[in-house]
């Protein structure tokens, strides 16, 4: 995130720290986000007209590549095809529990309980403890002891997560980036094209035959966190899942797998014991996942479910308006009024969900 320097945000000065070597000296947070650039480019370049679209492309073509690279080269320095998040943060998903399981390597944090109180919402019901705030900021303050240095903190930090999320996004706009790249007749090194076959094939390392659900994997311990949430559903947005496995998935949306309630998808299933329904990350329903989940279910040819799921997500929206999240088992919405991405998703959705690759 890029602060703006007409409003003072102390917590963030506080937390962050990067204003000193920053580009220029703009105030940033020192994490990334799922990489959904690519992606975003390729939508932004449907919507133009032809000739702008290839003039959109070139100007944003560098800065993409170097973005993947960036990622591969500072998050996945061994060649896994694993990208590794420093931080909840990073995910998307911030308290989701397979996040908060990972967090428990942390010391008991020494962290002002003023800055845990500057963090916490009024309704704190709906967020996290000040347990589980207490960590994410200790968290943060030791990448900032790191200077950022990906090395240092894959050497020092006791969580080091290789998360379903991010690397389904990565996977996706992987594949965007190529069909840019195709759209424009520009280069895309064999060494980053190989990384990118490299992580399609790792996201199945993370499918778990007993269960029959994909989770994040600890980097350090090199286990899966075996604590069902919505993100299982990730593979089918990438693409990665086998025909037979994309089977176990829809099965698992609407039959019995805790995913089939009144308004769905929950964060997390009604099956498990971390199911919250209005508590962050951990039973809410958001719109961008299920924006997700329909494109993966689109994608694997399921498109009675992705066609009901569409209509849910739209229900849930007419409802409650657009909302940050939304209680699964009543509709009622929560956190933030008037949030953009449940709104510009939700015209998405009514425009189609489905769209043809780029080079066709």
């Amino acid at each position: 995130m890029i602060y703006s320097p007409k409003k003072r945000f102390i917590f963030e000065s506080l937390l962050w720290g990067t204003q000193a070597h920053s580009p220029s000296g703009v105030q940033t947070s020192g994490i990334t986000q799922p990489p959904v650039l690519a992606s975003a480019v390729e939508r932004v370049a449907r919507a133009l007209p032809s000739a702008e679209a290839k003039v959109f492309i070139q100007d944003m073509f560098k800065t993409l590549m170097s973005y993947h690279e960036w990622i591969y080269r500072e998050r996945d320095p061994q060649s896994s095809g694993l990208a590794s998040c420093f931080h909840s943060w990073e995910s998307g998903m911030d308290d989701t529990p397979y996040w908060t399981e990972a967090m428990k390597s942390l010391p008991k944090p020494p962290v002002a309980l003023r800055l845990v109180r500057e963090y916490r919402p009024r309704r704190s019901d709906q967020r996290a403890s000040p347990l589980e705030v207490q960590q994410g900021i200790m968290q943060a303050q030791l990448l900032r002891y790191l200077y950022y240095d990906s090395h240092q903190v894959m050497l020092h930090s006791s969580v080091v997560v290789q998360d379903l999320v991010f690397n389904c996004v990565l996977a996706a706009a992987n594949e965007s980036l190529t069909r840019l790249a195709e759209a424009v007749n520009l280069p895309i090194p064999s060494a980053l094209h190989q990384r990118f076959a490299q992580t399609r094939r790792a996201i199945e390392q993370l499918w778990d035959p007993r269960t029959g659900q994909y989770f994040s994997k600890n980097y350090l311990t090199n286990k899966l966190i075996k604590t069902p949430t919505i993100a299982t559903f990730m593979p089918l947005y990438a693409g990665t899942a086998s025909p037979s496995r994309a089977e176990f998935l829809r099965e698992l949306l609407v039959n019995n797998g805790g995913f089939n309630v009144p308004f769905p998808l929950p964060s997390v299933p009604t099956t498990s014991s971390q199911f919250q329904p209005v508590r962050y990350w951990r039973g809410p329903v958001w719109i961008n996942m299920n924006w997700f989940a329909i494109i993966g279910l689109e994608r694997y040819g399921f498109t009675e479910e992705a066609d009901w799921l569409r209509a849910h997500t739209l229900g849930i929206t007419q409802k409650s308006g657009y909302r940050e999240y939304y209680q699964p088992l009543t509709g009622e919405g929560l956190g933030a009024k008037g949030f953009s991405w449940s709104a510009a998703l939700a015209l998405d959705l009514l425009a189609n969900s489905h769209v043809p690759p780029l080079r066709e």
